[in-house]
């Protein structure tokens, strides 16, 4: 059966309408279920300009797609990350996920976020790190957005229905700044987009979330 562009594109369309715009979030199926400890914490750490990080213990020696995987705190209450060469303590409370974010700037924040743990949704979270004011994800299939107005050095989330395929765009407007082609979108799984760069130069990079080795 033959199934013309447009009909497909309408398909698109209705997946993107049943999206849900969701605080910043990140899972992947190891992190809704077999989680080392239900009432640990889980930090990872997100940047622009970052080759190396440390998150308690752990040592991560290549940012290069910018995101780290989340490291399991048996013991949550204050912490201490070292981002580059630079440790911030933080506190960070048992069952929670954080993602610590240095923007190019070298701002730094801990941003909670909120686990969904719905069995037919992906999550995609876009990370804008970038010299742009703000930007959006768009997805061409549908010709339509996925996430709008994501802020210089924050997060926006949305929950997609899945298994499912998608090339992503970040724009500026209507003005295409990068792009990610063939997502593989999973079930109780997750995916982060960083957006990095300035001055017209600008790079994004896909990484599935997970916990760290």
């Amino acid at each position: 059966m033959t199934i013309s562009h447009g009909w497909t594109k309408a398909l698109f369309s209705l997946t993107l309408g049943l999206m849900v715009a969701m605080p910043a979030l990140a899972q992947d199926g190891g992190l809704y279920e077999d989680v080392p400890d239900p009432n640990a914490s889980f930090v990872r750490v997100v940047g622009a300009n970052l080759t190396n990080a440390v998150v308690q213990n752990t040592a991560f020696n290549d940012l290069s797609s910018g995101v780290s995987g989340y490291v399991v705190v048996n013991q949550p209450g204050e912490i201490s990350i070292t981002a580059g060469v630079d440790e911030t303590k933080v506190t960070v409370e048992a069952g929670k996920y954080y993602s610590f974010v240095v923007g190019a700037d070298g701002t730094k924040s801990l941003v909670p976020e909120n686990i969904s743990s719905s069995p037919a949704q992906a999550v995609v979270t876009v990370f804008n790190l970038s010299d742009k004011p703000a930007v959006d994800l768009f997805v061409p299939a549908a010709s339509a957005l996925a996430v709008k107005g994501v802020a210089v050095n924050s997060s926006a989330s949305v929950a997609l229905k899945a298994p499912l395929t998608l090339d992503f765009e970040v724009r500026d407007g209507d003005t295409v700044l990068a792009s990610l082609a063939a997502v593989d979108l999973q079930r109780r799984a997750g995916v982060a987009i960083v957006f990095r760069g300035s001055a017209g130069a600008y790079t994004v990079a896909m990484t599935p979330a997970s916990l760290a080795k």
